[in-house]
């Protein structure tokens, strides 16, 4: 009996110790290009954090913040870690709008920007997250301006030109 519960106390004191375990990876990053100083990442940030919500999907948001230099280099830190620096590299600087990255491949799949609503916004980004997943989803034809296109690279590479 005594060798059974000193056993069971070892594996208490193993699982109080244990790594603590993390969430599943996201299928996709949004990846949000932001400055406080424009005006349309204030309105794309009251848009997003409801549209991800809404949007119901696996996705982590991942904040590029121009506005001071500490925190440029938290994004850029974040990027690392996600391991999705050419994204960063690619917009890092030109502000308001969100790339949706593939988590597992790291390729962009579409951009949103504050044109959308938080409603519309959650519409993409469940598309994508679809489209990251291999999944097939619903597509209804429209007629707005409203494009899930991304901007033109901000950064090129000279060495490349």
């Amino acid at each position: 009996m005594k060798r059974l519960s000193s056993i069971f106390a070892a594996a208490l004191v193993t699982t109080a110790f244990a790594a603590p375990s993390f969430a599943a990876s996201p299928d996709i990053y949004v990846v949000n290009f932001r400055n406080a100083q424009d005006t349309n990442s204030s309105r794309l940030d009251g848009e997003l954090s409801t549209a991800l919500a809404i949007a119901g999907v696996n996705a982590e948001e991942v904040v590029i913040d121009t506005s001071t230099a500490a925190k440029w280099e938290k994004g850029a830190h974040d990027a690392f870690d996600r391991d999705i620096v050419p994204v960063f590299n690619q917009w890092v600087g030109l502000p308001g709008f969100a790339a949706v990255v593939d988590a597992n491949s790291k390729k962009v799949i579409g951009c949103v920007n504050s044109a959308f609503s938080a409603s519309e916004m959650a519409e993409k980004i469940r598309q994508m997250a679809s489209i990251s997943q291999g999944a097939a989803y619903m597509s209804r034809a429209s007629v707005t301006t409203k494009t899930t296109k991304c901007p033109t690279a901000h950064n090129v590479d000279p060495a490349g030109l």
